[in-house]
């Protein structure tokens, strides 16, 4: 995130994310939940820093992409997962996806929904492994939250790498 971060608010906005997704790896996989206690706070506090740093740098196409990303992958995963029940995403992925495509979508819509294909292909592959493994049976439930915030963290870090100067 540092690296990646081109303003102090972006940054600011990146590290509350990161701290506040350290603590819901280790919830969502002790007790396969993301709590409103968490997940809400650290979307507020995510578009509250991007909205400064657009105020700051008069740059508010990154916060409208950043608006836009969010608002668009959490009705689809709060759509999906009113329709599909128990089969579908949870709410507590949908609040979580809400700060995670609003943080990346900063950079833009690719970077945005690359994390949410990333989450989605590495659970997958996980999926596949324990099926294969006989670890679970068909249907069974896959932690999604772990997966994004993985996914998040790759495209950071390819953002980072791809940033003038690295």
């Amino acid at each position: 995130m540092v690296l990646a971060a081109p303003t102090i608010p972006v940054l600011l906005a990146g590290l509350w994310w990161a701290g506040c997704a350290v603590p819901l790896v280790f919830i969502d996989a002790q007790v396969h939940r993301l709590p409103n206690v968490i997940t809400l706070p650290v979307a507020v506090g995510v578009f509250a820093l991007l909205t400064v740093d657009a105020a700051v740098t008069d740059r508010w196409e990154h916060v409208l992409s950043a608006a836009i990303c969010a608002a668009v992958a959490a009705t689809v995963f709060v759509s999906t997962g009113l329709v599909l029940g128990n089969r579908g995403m949870g709410l507590g992925d949908a609040k979580l996806i809400l700060s995670v495509t609003a943080l990346l979508g900063w950079w833009g819509w690719g970077a945005a929904f690359g994390t949410v294909f990333l989450g989605f292909l590495g659970a997958g592959l996980v999926g596949v492994v324990l099926l294969v493994s006989g670890r679970v049976r068909r249907g069974a439930h896959i932690l999604m939250g772990p997966f994004f915030i993985t996914g998040a963290v790759v495209i950071l870090t390819v953002t980072a790498r791809a940033a003038p100067g690295n």
